[in-house]
């Protein structure tokens, strides 16, 4: 880079004499018979290189400094929950959400909303017996639902966001009220966006009696209520069938209200009824 400098000629001239003004002088100095020069003002060029290369990091120790804290310190997360509702609490003879467990019977090819039904599979179709469930038995008072919630139905990428137990003893059939779960009081979605939050369940079933986990599955109503083929069940156009959806509505949208309901159309959701069906491959 070249910076252009001027130097400047202080010899200034008259008519007659010439008077020269000199830098640190009172006043100007006289002299006679001086004939100015024809390129009173003259100019060069210095050549000065402007750029700086650093020999060490000196000049970008804060900045590293800054980048390295950022990196060591975990952002600020507000784990508060507070208790959503279903919106509609008066459904289904005022017992709110229902959720459904249709079991498999290997004997007669169909499914059923009954513990007699909760086989092990196809081959060996045990399920409870009245007595075991009337007298709540250990083999019966021991098992237990388990929903697990998501934030998405992708399978692979999706990551667990908590996971919620029913007892079976809490009913002698498998279908219960879901009335709330707990949620972030500040989603970041709700505070940043006028957006509605979705979330994804499935369900499995630990049977104390037989000791397997049976998993269930959001069959569309309108799908054969028979064992599912791989080839279904695999199918990319059919990956609704593996979850349940559930909107948490955004409080900025509903009054300041903290609210659920089911996701409608998704698999075999009504907006007041969540039916899983137990999954069994053929």
């Amino acid at each position: 880079m070249l910076i252009k400098y001027q130097i400047r000629n202080n010899f200034i001239t008259n008519t007659g004499n010439t008077q020269v003004y000199v830098s640190g002088a009172t006043g100007p100095v006289v002299f006679s018979n001086i004939t100015p020069p024809s390129d009173s003002y003259k100019s060069f060029n210095i050549p000065i290189n402007m750029e700086f290369y650093p020999i060490d990091y000196g000049e970008d120790v804060n900045d590293i400094v800054l980048e390295e804290r950022k990196k060591a310190i975990n952002p600020v997360f507000d784990g508060e929950t507070i208790k959503y509702t279903y919106n509609n609490l008066t459904a289904n003879n005022n017992a709110g959400l229902v959720i459904r467990f249709n079991f498999y019977n290997g004997l007669t090819n169909t499914y059923g909303v009954s513990y007699q039904n909760a086989n092990v599979n196809t081959t060996n179709p045990i399920g409870f017996t009245n007595f075991e469930i009337f007298k709540n038995l250990n083999v019966f008072k021991k098992s237990f639902f388990r929903l697990y919630f998501y934030d998405s139905n992708s399978g692979d990428t999706s990551n667990l966001l908590f996971t919620e137990d029913i007892s079976a003893y809490n009913s002698e059939m498998p279908q219960f009220s879901f009335n709330e779960l707990y949620w972030l009081r500040n989603d970041s979605v709700f505070q940043n966006s006028n957006l509605n939050k979705t979330i994804y369940m499935d369900a499995r079933f630990f049977n104390a009696k037989t000791g397997n986990i049976q998993k269930f599955v959001n069959l569309p109503i309108n799908a054969p209520q028979t064992p599912v083929t791989i080839q279904n069940y695999s199918n990319p156009i059919n990956r609704g069938w593996r979850t349940s959806a559930i909107t948490i509505t955004n409080p900025k949208l509903n009054n300041g209200k903290y609210n659920f309901n089911p996701l409608v159309p998704f698999g075999a959701n009504t907006t007041s009824v969540i039916t899983m069906t137990e999954l069994i491959m053929v």
